[in-house]
């Protein structure tokens, strides 16, 4: 009798909805194991039902039931549980904090609902692709007052009531030295600190976007004039995250570490730009010989990796992609180009 009722149990597991299956927030992870469990425990006492004796039918429903139950709620775990994330991003990229204590945290999930070990260390760009940061992992988040996990990148969070913080920064500049800790404000033109208030505007999607800064600190707590587009990480180093026109008080002689005017958005073609535009400035002199053949060099390694990352389709996935940007943004950024007016390739 009992192995036939945990036989209901197993075929009630099969039949659980394909639905429960789903991994793509914490929320529908948390929904797909309600309905996994109701779900096995209905069919699989059913099943116990319908295959116990005329006079077992009660205990034959009830056991089965149970059964069921259990084996769906597990099999609709999933890979990963939630219990265990620092928190997810959506489909917009916006973060989604959780209150998941410190030492149970493990990963996050992806804005495709896929698990990825460890918090968060980059961000998602205009195009949605994720762009893994040239920082430190301790670096790219902490924790506020409530114990929820806000990456560094986030313009914003989803706290973990579903409410809407807006314009959080990792921390700020106060007379060129770092005060860490989340908090929300805005430098003015001269680099002062304006607490309580972001600077930024919501888009067609109700989605927070910052402003341009008028201006960043550097890594030596030195202000930078000049509209830069970027975050801090908890340390204070600045990341930018797209091209920024830096003028008084940067070196003109050089180019932003995030200038790609004109370039291409796709990482095979960005990098071709970029060879063309080393060898165009190898050519007129603007960069010198040891420092364009180095920048080749990288470059050719950069550009054979990608092609190994390709799938039998020729597609990189999107976290290769991102890898592949980062890489192709750090040698950028490191090339000494000796004018500043070389940003362009006709």
């Amino acid at each position: 009798m009992r192995n036939h009722l945990l036989a209901a149990g197993i075929a009630a597991a099969a039949l659980i909805p394909s639905f429960a299956l789903a991994q793509t927030t914490c929320e529908q992870q948390h929904n797909n194991r309600v309905a996994g469990t109701v779900g096995g425990g209905l069919i699989g006492a059913l099943l116990g039902s319908a295959v116990a004796g005329h006079g077992d039918k009660t205990t034959g429903a009830v056991i089965g039931g149970v059964g069921g139950a259990v084996i769906g709620n597990q099999i609709s775990k999933g890979s990963a549980d939630c219990a265990h994330a620092y928190g997810y991003y959506d489909t917009n990229g916006a973060w989604h904090a959780t209150a998941v204590e410190r030492s149970s945290a493990q990963g996050y999930y992806d804005r495709n609902g896929q698990w990825v070990a460890g918090a968060p260390n980059g961000y998602y760009d205009s195009q949605n692709r994720w762009i893994a940061a040239n920082t430190s992992a301790s670096a790219s988040g902490e924790y506020d007052s409530q114990g929820r996990w806000v990456p560094a990148s986030a313009n914003g969070y989803y706290d973990d009531n579903g409410n809407w913080v807006a314009g959080v920064a990792s921390g700020y500049y106060d007379n060129g030295r770092w005060v860490a800790g989340p908090t929300t404000g805005h430098y003015d033109s001269s680099g002062r600190w304006i607490a309580g208030q972001a600077s930024g505007h919501r888009d067609a999607r109700g989605m927070w976007i910052a402003d341009a800064q008028p201006g960043y600190y550097d890594a030596n707590g030195r202000w930078r004039a000049g509209q830069a587009v970027g975050y801090y990480d908890t340390q204070g180093r600045w990341i930018a995250t797209a091209a920024s026109v830096n003028n008084q008080g940067y070196n003109a002689n050089y180019q932003s570490r995030s200038n790609w005017t004109g370039a291409p958005a796709d990482v095979h073609s960005r990098a071709a730009w970029l060879d063309q535009r080393i060898r165009r400035s190898l050519d007129d002199g603007s960069l010198s010989r040891g420092e364009g053949y180095r920048a080749l060099r990288t470059l050719n390694t950069i550009q054979r990796d990608e092609r190994n990352m390709r799938h039998y389709n020729g597609q990189l996935s999107q976290r290769d992609e991102g890898r592949v940007q980062a890489r192709l943004d750090n040698l950028s950024s490191t090339i000494r180009w000796s004018r500043a007016n070389n940003a362009g390739v006709n």
